[in-house]
């Protein structure tokens, strides 16, 4: 048996580490699920006194929150609908670029329960499927093809488009719409998250490996990271134990620094290797390893002080005036996605910019809005007059 090296203990630190970092947020992602559902409840009857909306649950919305950067890069106004999503979106995007993927397997939810599905299916199973390369490669793509269909629909839309969108009363409720996907979740719906779920089973990283196009994103930006694994290659043996070890097939023992798309930095391949420094999460020359508790400080500690800045500067908490809120949830399921913007007409899209961005919204100016219609709009005016 090969006794621990170097690799094992002291260039990654204990293993533990990753665990309880996902554990942490997995717990929290629950918590603030819970208050978002109390929130939820007492739309439905806004009588009493109203509980706390967790600014976080925008982060769940990652294409509203990918809109609102576009605009906020062309215009330099930053929308008030879901102020939290945007400032996560943008800390993730940078934290990539200085950090690499470590949210996909560090942070994400999603991640986290994708990889403990197939560790899992490993012990229930005894292995898990290894698809051959010729189907691998191009099922890699799909995450990139739906990564390429969202930023050619934002990217090429209009500013006054982007604007209507972000103001109107389907991005101002997303949040709600999002929750009641699985709140009242259809036969469909459970089909879809069911055959997820087995195949999250049987093959490692499934959902992520294969279909999420957010990692995609992440990785154009994590693919030249100031931190990165690298590999001293007169030291490696080529025995390709980090490459059987990662959990997305990169091949660590050919490359001197690792900028694979699929990197998610979980460590894995550097606690797999077994030589005396061959193999390190660092950054750049000089080069200075990255242990993982020093990793998950650097994720954890910069979470935190960004949200905090952003609640002390005081954009993190919706502009949506709670009573907007309460109106537009009785007609949840009566406001629809908004057409494609630049089908509309530009009397339409004029409509939504009598006022600034920023400023704090109003029942009539959003209602003017081709995703809320016919009687549920006037019932809708009504509600808020009163």
């Amino acid at each position: 048996m090969t006794a621990p090296t170097d690799n094992m203990s002291g260039l990654t630190g204990h293993p533990w580490v990753r665990t309880a970092v996902q554990i942490g947020f997995l717990v929290f992602s629950l918590f603030v699920c819970w208050q978002f559902h109390t929130f939820v409840i007492w739309l439905s009857d806004p009588t009493s006194a109203a509980p706390h909306r967790p600014p976080s649950v925008d982060a769940w919305l990652p294409i509203g929150s990918l809109m609102s950067l576009t605009h906020l890069l062309r215009t330099g106004e930053a929308s008030s609908a879901h102020p939290a999503g945007l400032v996560i979106f943008s800390l993730i995007l940078v934290l990539s670029l200085a950090a690499g993927r470590g949210f996909c397997s560090w942070v994400c939810p999603i991640g986290t329960l994708s990889e403990w599905s197939h560790k899992a299916g490993k012990k229930l199973l005894g292995r898990n499927l290894l698809l051959p390369r010729w189907i691998d490669i191009p099922l890699r793509g799909v995450k990139y093809l739906l990564l390429g269909f969202f930023l050619y629909a934002i990217l090429r839309m209009p500013v006054e488009a982007l604007r209507m969108f972000l103001e109107g009363p389907y991005n101002r409720i997303a949040d709600v719409k999002m929750y009641l996907l699985f709140a009242e979740m259809t036969r469909l719906t459970a089909i879809v998250l069911a055959v997820l779920l087995v195949l999250s089973v049987l093959v490692k990283n499934f959902w992520c490996r294969y279909l999420c196009p957010y990692g995609a994103f992440l990785g154009l930006f994590a693919w030249r990271s100031l931190i990165a694994v690298r590999r001293d290659a007169g030291r490696c043996t080529g025995c390709r134990k980090c490459e059987n070890a990662c959990p997305n097939r990169v091949r660590v023992w050919k490359r001197r620094r690792v900028g694979s798309l699929e990197c998610t930095m979980c460590f894995d391949c550097v606690r797999a290797c077994l030589t005396r420094a061959a193999l390190a999460v660092s950054w750049p020359a000089p080069k200075r390893n990255v242990t993982m508790p020093a990793y998950a400080a650097i994720l954890v500690g910069t979470f935190i002080m960004v949200s905090q800045a952003a609640r002390s500067a005081g954009y993190w908490e919706s502009g949506t005036d709670l009573r907007l809120y309460a109106a537009l949830y009785n007609f949840v399921h009566q406001i629809d996605h908004p057409r494609t913007p630049w089908s509309l007409s530009n009397q339409e899209m004029r409509q939504p910019l009598q006022r600034p961005v920023v400023a704090q919204p109003t029942a009539s100016d959003s209602l003017s809005f081709p995703e809320v219609t016919g009687h549920a709009k006037n019932e809708l005016r009504g509600v808020v007059r009163h």
